[in-house]
């Protein structure tokens, strides 16, 4: 969550006052969080393994993130592949 806010603040070029305003949290808890998550290592950065393709299927892609790896296949999730692969990042990194 910090991380997604950091993110669209640093996007957003206002001051950390004028971002958090109505928000319901802290320009000083904003910067914090700013300043926690700089000092913290990056998450592995997820990688194609290979692109499988069998007679009779439809290709799937594979992705390695940490020790585990996700078959995507076509008509996934977008938005639920996003959310697995930020929370095996997370949990790598952590």
């Amino acid at each position: 969550m910090w991380t997604d806010r950091v993110r669209a603040w640093r996007a957003s070029g206002a001051t950390a006052a004028d971002f958090a305003e109505g928000k319901g949290f802290a320009a000083g808890t904003l910067r914090f969080w700013a300043t926690r998550l700089k000092r913290m290592p990056s998450p592995p950065t997820p990688r194609i393994v290979q692109l499988i393709t069998r007679p009779a299927t439809r290709p799937e892609l594979v992705v390695e993130v940490g020790g585990a790896r996700i078959h995507v296949g076509r008509g996934f999730d977008r938005e639920l592949l996003v959310d697995v692969v930020s929370a095996l990042s997370a949990e790598a990194a952590g």
